[in-house]
């Protein structure tokens, strides 16, 4: 039988590199495995993968996370392809992901580096990159809080 892991490092590590601009075809060429294999776990994302596969998605990642793929050979068609599927997905960049927590299937990406805070909700809605979580938490007290002040700005004037 063979060894399995959970795939939640690997499905996040395979779509931020294809929010990067990393085409399917060269992450396949460049982990081993099949472009279907790659298509599965970034759009079906599911619970485990082999050990294998998820040290050769760690070693593809760990090489290609801060390189350009244009200047890795990579056509700027291709690359542009691939970030506009990631992006429409919505997938997080690898910046968006800790070291330490990449693997964890209960975290989620820090979009904006003040996830969790009205700083992170805000930062959401400037570059248009949807609310995760927390910064929906932060948004909603945010929204909250303004309604409890303006129901006693309005019982402070009629009393």
């Amino acid at each position: 039988m063979t060894a399995r892991t959970s795939a939640a490092g690997s499905v996040r590590r395979l779509q931020g590199l294809a929010v990067a601009g990393w085409p399917v075809g060269r992450l396949a060429r460049e982990t081993g495995l099949t472009a279907y294999r790659i298509t599965q776990l970034v759009t079906a994302s599911p619970k485990t993968v082999t050990v294998d596969e998820a040290r050769a998605v760690a070693a593809v990642y760990v090489r290609y996370s801060g390189a350009s793929p244009g200047l890795c050979g990579v056509s700027h068609v291709h690359a542009r392809a691939a970030r506009d599927r990631a992006t429409a997905a919505g997938w997080a960049p690898p910046a968006a992901w800790d070291d330490d927590t990449i693997d964890d299937p209960a975290a989620i990406p820090q979009w904006t580096g003040h996830c969790g805070t009205s700083r992170g909700a805000n930062l959401h809605a400037r570059h248009g990159i949807p609310l995760c979580p927390p910064c929906q938490a932060a948004d909603e007290r945010r929204r909250l809080a303004r309604e409890a002040r303006a129901l006693r700005a309005l019982s402070t004037n009629h009393a």
